[in-house]
């Protein structure tokens, strides 16, 4: 494979993780150095919409940092998400691009998988890869959609195939501090194995207009009683045991998605407001996939997923820290590794081949 266009501008981050594939191009109004190349032509058509039927479980957008359109500066952001299991359909449907060439450009990238997969990605899309630490993008894209560069410590709680808890000083210095095996893919996980749900956004949307809480879980009135409960300073409809009556007969799907989101939610919302105490910070910063699908990322009703996942955590966020602790979530919040493999690796040196 010889390189050709080795040198060019960093444009275009991936972000490959153990569940999901997030493909970022970032480009501005009045760009005029684009880049011909099949992958950059493929994810431009795609996240427009112009590339045809978006395959099932294919996700895309096209969205501005800053969000004001009036903004000559503002970056536009165009995002594919797909599953990991499908990089070899999208090698396949990137080479057949019409721009078709043997020019390698160098893209950012960051994950597990950006190791894992990195000669079938290298050499099926005719890239090379410099790859950013995980960490250090997801902070660097956080720095990027929030516009700012904080003077104080922040807190970010990542949230993907499993969880990790990051600390970023006023120096930008980036440590994860803590995490939890019990991630998105342990939700999604036992949502499908428990349920007949064929997608994420289904379930938890189900879950918020037709589950109903208490049916599932264990609730404190459950053992002692609803005036009990009360007389010994309990709330009756608090949580004693998680998925404690799973083996009723009159349980709907709904019913468990609803206690598996509240049970995954209160977990995280829990270590997260732990850790914030001990790092003495007022907010934590939710990142990451679980926490917004990418189609629809300006989606703000109530109704829709990242609607109601965000909900669900802000609330187990003020339960656990009796409204002490704030919870904040970025615009982008699911490809802001992608988005900061993009500066995290363009802030790194790099041997060049010769």
């Amino acid at each position: 494979m010889t390189p050709l266009n080795i040198d060019n501008k960093l444009t275009l981050g991936i972000d490959v993780g153990g569940s999901l594939v997030k493909v970022v191009l970032e480009e501005t109004d009045n760009s005029s150095d684009i880049i011909r190349h099949p992958l950059v032509t493929f994810v431009r058509n795609i996240a427009s919409q112009n590339n045809g039927e978006i395959p099932s479980g294919w996700k895309c957008s096209v969205a501005r940092i800053p969000e004001d359109a009036s903004d000559t500066n503002s970056t536009i952001l165009r995002a594919l998400v797909l599953p990991t299991a499908d990089i070899d359909l999208l090698i396949n449907k990137v080479k057949h691009q019409s721009c078709a060439t043997s020019t390698v450009i160098q893209i950012a990238s960051t994950g597990g998988g950006a190791l894992n997969y990195k000669e079938k990605l290298e050499c099926g899309l005719c890239v090379r890869l410099l790859v950013a630490k995980e960490l250090d993008a997801v902070a660097a894209g956080l720095s990027v959609d929030i516009g700012t560069t904080s003077e104080e410590q922040m807190l970010v709680c990542n949230i993907g195939t499993g969880v990790s808890l990051v600390s970023v000083d006023k120096q930008g210095k980036v440590e994860r501090v803590s995490g939890s095996g019990i991630g998105g893919a342990t939700f999604w996980g036992l949502t499908k194995r428990l349920t007949n749900f064929k997608s994420f956004d289904q379930a938890v949307i189900a879950a918020k207009k037709n589950g109903v809480l208490g049916k599932t879980d264990t609730l404190v009135e459950d053992i002692y009683g609803r005036e009990t409960s009360k007389e010994i300073g309990l709330a009756p409809d608090l949580v004693a045991g998680f998925l404690g009556k799973l083996d009723a007969s009159n349980l709907t799907d709904a019913d468990i998605s609803a206690a598996l989101l509240r049970m995954f939610v209160s977990n995280i919302g829990q270590l997260a407001v732990f850790q914030a105490r001990l790092l003495n910070v007022e907010a934590v910063w939710f990142t990451g996939g679980f926490v917004q699908s990418v189609e629809n990322s300006k989606e703000d009703s109530e109704n829709s997923a990242p609607a109601i996942v965000r909900q669900a955590i802000t609330e187990a966020v003020s339960f656990w820290s009796a409204n002490g602790i704030a919870a904040r979530f970025p615009n982008n919040a699911a490809l802001l590794g992608a988005i900061g493999a993009i500066h995290a690796a363009s802030a790194t040196d790099f041997d060049m081949p010769n």
